[in-house]
Order: C-alpha cells, then sequence, then structure tokens
C-alpha cells in the first residue's frame, strides 16, 4: 500500500492437554507501534504462558497492521515449536503470506527475549 504500517504482534501458545484431551490456546498482543513497521520495539509487553504438553505445543508469533475500522491486515509471522525455545534474546525469522523469505522478508525477524521456569 505504500504506508507506515501501526505494527504489532500476536504471541499465541497452541497446546494439548492430554489428561482432559483437549486443545488448549492463548493469545497476547503487544500494543500497537504507530507509523513504524520498519524497527518497532516493544519493551513493555510481557506474556506468561504455561504449557501442558511441550512435545506438541507451538508459539505463533503473528506481525499485523492495525488498521481502523477494517480486518488488521497480516504481515508476516513465525512458528516455534516449544520444545525448540531456549533461554535468552533469540532472534526469530520472520515468514510472509506464502510461507517464504524473499523480497522485503529476506532479513525480517524479531527480536524476543525468552524466559522458562519448570514447575514441579
Amino acid at each position: 500500500k505504500g504506508e507506515c504500517i501501526d505494527s504489532y504482534v500476536k504471541v499465541e501458545l497452541f497446546d494439548v492437554d492430554q489428561e482432559i484431551g483437549r486443545e488448549l490456546s492463548k493469545s497476547y498482543s503487544t500494543d500497537v507501534f504507530p507509523n513504524n513497521g520498519f524497527c518497532p520495539i516493544w519493551v513493555h509487553n510481557t506474556f506468561q504462558f504455561t504449557v501442558k504438553n511441550e512435545n506438541v505445543a507451538m508459539l505463533l508469533l503473528t506481525v499485523m497492521d492495525k488498521d481502523r475500522g477494517v480486518a488488521d491486515d497480516f504481515i508476516a509471522n513465525a512458528a516455534i515449536p516449544i520444545s525448540c525455545l531456549r533461554k535468552g534474546y533469540r532472534s526469530v525469522r520472520l515468514f510472509d503470506t506464502n510461507n517464504t523469505r524473499s523480497g522485503a522478508f529476506d532479513f525480517a525477524s524479531l527480536l524476543v527475549h525468552i524466559e522458562i521456569e519448570m514447575v514441579v
């Protein structure tokens, strides 16, 4: 469209609770960062998830463009198996609507900080 996007990130966990045999999902969104799709920084957004089955749980990060009066636009996303997450700062590569990394998406990524706490 040739406009500066009002970016935000949807952070979703998809999991399965084996005890009750149901799919689980939980979703959060960052604050909207207006007029900055090139290098937005979300420093005050912290999300906490409880994982029931780390063998199947997936974390989905979706970058969106906030629009007024119409549905928000998809920009890029990445899905990560929970079993592959490691503590610390991580660069997560993003993919476009065709699940490719070409053109403007060659170097698109999110820098995230992961903390893992084991609960027994």
